[in-house]
């Protein structure tokens, strides 16, 4: 048997080193496609690019000083496309800085009317100084941007930026371009376009480094055109896909001996198959319930951390062709939509190399691999659930219609100081009468909502808020009258008549102090992987004068020295963060120290121009 089979779980990765730059480089601009998002996996994306101590989703989202500045140094050059209607809703409120995600966040929809389904990153690494050239990294995954804990299947590329355009990577600039005219609702901000569209430039000349063994790689992008893509199948097959349809694994295993074909699926999926379709397989498969973890205990991993624990989301289709193992894997499952109509946006990458390398179908799921977490299927007869899936149905066709509705929130300054949000549609929605719909500003939660009948051009109240407390997204409510079900999620909309001071509300709500302050002020200042060490430590309950020593003992004024004969940009953060703290009448801030904007006064006497916010 062939030693260290391709799809071994030994060969593990961690979100976070997808996404970290290599030595001697940063993060220049990346672009994330998902199906389903939820921002708390969003939130943490970008201070784990910004501190790569960041390796703990909770510790990162238990210390909002780090989620801001993440996204203070990175939203804008990250972009995110999900599927229109997919965020998770967050009923009981979300982390007001879901607001700094407007522009980041893009809702689409796939254009020959099925999901917009691709996992994939594409990030772009300048040399850190200027000096050299940058280079790309692209990543396809199974699973989406949500915490969700499942057993998934990577592949990350690491790649240079060649002269000229490589055929083989036609298909990702295709997808990559189309990402910005799939927007529903609100546009794609412009900013986010031209960042697209100079990332599929470079994607065009992406010249990529293969993995060990690896002898050709190929992709593949299904839903953008009526030209559907299929793996190619040989004389032996194994499928791994958690969601399957009788039409399509009878298409992939036409021609395949049943002895030489294997599926591995979930159970509820397997029970809805004709018994003819299973009988095509010689190996039909399952995870084990002892593989929710290696031990069959409880997972304490976070969602970026090592091989997820629960259920079956990764997605891959292998074959023997000659002397050659092709393994395909990316977004698709072994359904209709994916491989056949091609309604669904799928994206794929096909990895060539000598069986005696890569190893054979059987050493992928032999008990020394994979095959160690999974059992033999065993047929059983499903609970009759026609009911629930025909509320299910009602439900989902619903969800598209608001989902294609162009939302509005006007904003109402108030004599109080707070915003009074007004919601209307650019259409009318038809809402059904035997579905219940309930409308929430996310950062409020559910309880600040509204019950509604009608959604129209005509404005109606939605809610009252402070103004850190607006956003663009709206939580939504969907319940079927007649069986209960009940299904949340978030939209977004097009905001009109922002107060230009919400981020720096929100600043005031995070910096709340003058410990917070100046807290933030050495984060600005000092070693991004020290800070964050500090930064994550103090969210633990830990304490922060080991590493930045009290405000008087901290060499405050010897790191801005040191910044003052750098590029700049922590001078340019400082000067950001202190006038937007600063009120816009006295041009003070009870948070920031007399004495610090004194020294900042000095700083910015001599600072060049070009660093200033005047």
């Amino acid at each position: 048997m062939q030693d260290n089979a391709a799809l071994d779980p030994e060969n593990r990765a961690l979100y976070a080193e997808i996404l970290r730059a290599p030595a001697g480089y940063d993060l220049d601009a990346a672009v994330a496609t998902t199906y389903t998002l939820d921002f708390e996996t969003a939130l943490v994306v970008p201070a784990t690019l910004a501190f790569h101590a960041a390796e703990n989703r909770q510790e990162t989202l238990d210390t909002p000083l780090a989620l801001l500045e993440g996204l203070e140094r990175l939203s804008a050059r990250i972009a995110i496309f999900c599927e229109a209607g997919r965020i998770k809703a967050m009923p009981k409120g979300a982390n007001r800085l879901t607001a700094l995600l407007e522009d980041t966040v893009t809702e689409v929809t796939a254009p020959r009317g099925g999901a917009f389904h691709p996992k994939l990153w594409l990030l772009r690494f300048a040399p850190i100084g200027g000096h050299g050239q940058s280079r790309l990294r692209l990543a396809l995954l199974s699973r989406n941007l949500t915490t969700d804990a499942s057993w998934d299947l990577s592949l990350s590329l690491d790649g240079q930026i060649g002269e000229t355009q490589k055929d083989q990577n036609a298909p990702l600039v295709d997808l990559v371009t189309a990402l910005p005219g799939l927007a529903s609702g609100r546009t794609t901000p412009d900013h986010v376009t031209k960042m697209v569209s100079s990332l599929a430039a470079d994607l065009a000349r992406a010249d990529w480094e293969h993995p060990e063994h690896i002898r050709k790689i190929t992709f593949a992008v299904n839903g953008l055109t009526d030209r559907v893509w299929q793996p190619q199948i040989g004389r032996k097959l194994g499928i791994i896909s958690p969601f399957v349809t009788d039409r399509a694994l009878t298409t992939l295993c036409r021609g395949v001996a049943a002895e030489n074909a294997s599926l591995l699926s979930r159970a509820e999926e397997l029970a809805l198959l004709k018994p003819e379709t299973l009988s095509r397989f010689g190996n039909v498969l399952v995870l084990d319930e002892m593989a929710e973890t290696e031990d069959g205990e409880e997972s304490e991993q976070s969602s970026m951390g090592p091989v997820p624990a629960r259920g079956l989301h990764a997605k891959a289709f292998i074959t023997e062709r000659y002397s050659s193992t092709e393994i395909t894997m990316g977004s698709g499952n072994a359904t209709s939509p994916a491989l056949l109509g091609g309604e669904n946006v799928e994206v794929f990458a096909t990895l060539s190399g000598y069986s005696s390398h890569l190893g054979t179908v059987e050493d992928q799921m032999s008990p020394e691999r994979l095959g160690r977490f999974l059992r033999t299927y065993v047929p059983y007869k499903p609970d009759d659930t026609a009911k629930e899936d025909a509320a299910d149905a009602r439900l989902e066709q619903f969800r598209r219609v608001l989902a294609g509705a162009s939302l509005n929130l006007r904003c109402e300054a108030l004599e109080n100081g707070q915003i009074l949000l007004h919601l209307s549609a650019e259409e009318e929605v038809v809402i059904p009468d035997d579905i219940d719909l309930r409308l929430w500003p996310i950062v409020a939660g559910s309880d600040h909502g509204v019950d509604l009948t009608a959604l129209n051009e005509q404005e109606r109240p939605l809610a009252r808020l402070p103004l850190r407390d607006v956003t663009r997204w709206i939580g939504v409510r969907m319940r079927d009258s007649e069986s209960g079900l009940e299904q949340d999620f978030t939209l977004g909309s097009m905001l009109v008549d922002l107060p230009e001071a919400r981020t720096s509300e929100i600043l005031r709500a995070l910096i709340e102090n003058r410990d917070a302050f100046l807290r933030y002020i050495r984060l600005l200042l000092g070693d991004v992987s020290e800070a964050a060490k500090a930064l994550f430590a103090a969210g633990q309950g830990g304490d922060l004068s080991g590493v930045f020593g009290t405000g008087q003992e901290s060499p405050i004024l010897e790191n801005m020295v040191r910044a003052l004969s750098g590029d700049g940009r922590q001078l340019r953060d400082i000067e950001r963060l202190v006038s937007r703290l600063r009120d816009p009448d006295t041009d003070r801030c009870d948070i920031i120290p007399e004495e610090f904007l004194h020294l900042w006064e000095t700083f910015r006497a001599v600072m060049p121009e070009d660093n200033r916010h005047d």
